[in-house]
């Protein structure tokens, strides 16, 4: 990423998916900060997050812990790209982030007239006894302007502040668009204990051997991601394979056994030539097919590591497409977090795309990110059709920002029956375009943009739908978005879903003044009592004709 992406005017587009569902310019950039460089995920940014008056100077707080942190993030945002950041802003900050430092300060807070945002996010992370437990409270401070000597001076005497300025953010985003894999050449000594060379038939050779991890941070491309993404595009963010590999990194009693807790790296390359006498190995045209978890934490804790710490580097050396991609998937398939890369090979995933190729429904559909179409048809993702198959057909939406779940624990539930085929999915898209349009209607604007909202509405239509044995059929169906009965559904169905936005509004108003939609959302029995009575609701109201009838359709 350039810089130049964060200064004005660029910065308003960089921002502009948030900016777009109705949050201020400063709550965007938190958001856009804590999914593409915190690596967080959309759900778990968004409950990251407060914005609000009288939020105490609190734009975000996330809790950490791996290392038993609290991180209170504070994001300043400028159109003058020639300003500096000096250290005022952060001289209140500190003031900031002092209000935190004892459970009996988080409690004044909790009683006093703050925010009720802040509130809901303090009790939900349970800042107090965390606080109390020793957690640190640490300041991020995210900001696209640059520092200036004065910024310096105070930091160094501020190890409880990290600074994310312009250079650092553009430093550390990875663009998922860049090309994958490195058409360059790169040089590893082996003389720590020599490489073992194996040749595997005439295809490939495969030399394996220990490097310092200093050793192999100077590969190009971690910093942006390319270096992983030729073949399986990996889970870059905060997981706990990551937090484990940091955690040793960190300790540098546990360096020298390091080799003994980790896989090591797999890097696949086009050329490889091994020079007994210099006792080095030089590859070229390469790119990590296993290992980037690794790699990416070197990467990010390079201050923490040692010529100690050591890790096996396995490069095959081969020019087979065929025979990279098996290497990738079985070099990967030990790993939880693949799930969703090493399904796209799975006959399930691959039925449904044969059906989307052949049905003809204006859709295409994607078993693994950045795969490419014969067409500019709209893409719908195995992923997005797992999520809507869990929230519709299963009624959990509160684990839909779960993704582990619909590609993992849940998958053969989700996608392994005889129902699901292309044209159920294209149903859903069809309901949940339906949603998105609608539920502009929600009057609290936050909880509207929330992503598990619009999967709690697709279960409330699931519940409606049932009601009606007829509907029941046609949702059911095997013939659908061609027939008049299909249609005659979604005219009813254009009626009900803004009635149920309603509904929901009035729900909403309902509650306590402590209202915390983001925890209520994830929770079964909340949800599952919010759909009940919304059901109710719209029981009532057929009868009484103040809501739209589906036998009126479908009689």
């Amino acid at each position: 990423m350039e810089s130049a992406q964060l200064e004005s005017p660029n910065f308003a587009s960089l921002i502009e998916r948030f900016t777009a569902k109705g949050f201020s310019e400063g709550k965007s950039f938190t958001l856009w900060f804590l999914e593409n460089i915190y690596r967080l995920d959309a759900v778990d940014a968004a409950d990251a997050v407060c914005d609000a008056q009288n939020d105490k100077g609190v734009d975000a707080i996330w809790v950490d812990e791996l290392n038993k942190e609290i991180h209170i993030f504070q994001s300043k945002t400028t159109q003058n790209n020639n300003s500096k950041i000096g250290d005022n802003v952060l001289k209140t900050f500190i003031g900031t982030l002092s209000q935190f430092d004892t459970s009996h300060k988080v409690s004044e807070i909790l009683d006093g007239n703050a925010n009720q945002d802040l509130k809901n996010l303090l009790q939900r992370q349970s800042i107090g006894p965390l606080v109390d437990k020793g957690y640190k409270v640490v300041g991020i401070f995210v900001t696209n302007q640059l520092p200036n000597a004065d910024t310096e001076e105070f930091l160094a005497k501020h190890d409880s502040l990290i600074l994310y300025d312009r250079a650092k953010i553009a430093n550390d985003h990875v663009d998922l668009e860049t090309e994958g894999g490195i058409d360059d050449k790169y040089t590893f000594s082996v003389s720590y204990a020599g490489c073992l060379n194996v040749n595997v038939g005439k295809q490939a050779e495969v030399f394996v051997f220990p490097v310092s991890a200093t050793a192999v941070t100077g590969l190009k491309g971690i910093g942006d991601a390319s270096l992983f993404k030729r073949n399986v595009r990996y889970s870059l963010g905060n997981t706990d394979v990551n937090k484990s590999i940091t955690a040793s990194v960190r300790d540098k009693a546990e360096h020298l056994f390091f080799p003994l807790y980790h896989n090591g790296i797999t890097i696949i390359c086009r050329y490889a030539n091994l020079d007994t006498e210099t006792e080095e190995i030089t590859i070229s045209n390469y790119v990590v097919v296993n290992g980037a978890q690794s790699l990416t934490t070197f990467y990010n804790n390079s201050k923490f590591l040692s010529e100690d710490l050591r890790i096996f580097v396995k490069v095959i050396s081969l020019n087979d497409e065929r025979l990279s991609r098996k290497i990738t998937l079985n070099s990967n398939n030990q790993n939880a977090i693949k799930a969703k890369d090493l399904r796209s090979d799975d006959d399930l995933m691959n039925r449904l795309s044969q059906e989307f190729a052949k049905g003809g429904y204006g859709y295409n559909f994607e078993i693994k990110r950045g795969e490419k179409f014969g067409n500019d048809g709209p893409v719908i993702s195995n992923d997005e059709a797992g999520r809507m198959l869990l929230a519709f057909d299963l009624r959990r939406p509160f684990s839909c920002h779960q993704i582990y779940k619909v590609f993992d624990e849940n998958y053969s539930e989700i996608f392994g029956r005889p129902e699901v085929d292309a044209q159920r999915i294209v149903f859903l898209r069809d309901l949940m375009n339906l949603i998105n349009e609608e539920i502009k209607g929600l009057k609290n604007g936050p909880m509207s943009s929330y992503a598990l909202t619009k999967y709690f509405i697709l279960s409330v239509v699931r519940e409606i739908i049932d009601t009606n044995q007829n509907a029941k059929l046609i949702a059911n169906s095997k013939k659908l978005r061609d027939n008049a009965k299909y249609i005659s559904l979604f005219k009813a169905l254009k009626s009900i879903v803004p009635e149920i936005i309603n509904d929901l509004n009035h729900l909403v108003d309902d509650q306590s003044p402590d209202f915390d939609y983001k925890a209520d959302l994830k929770s079964p029995e909340k949800t599952k009592a919010w759909r009940l009575e919304l059901l109710r609701t719209y029981e009532k109201d057929v009868k009484r004709s103040k809501a739209t009838s589906l036998v009126e359709y479908l009689a």
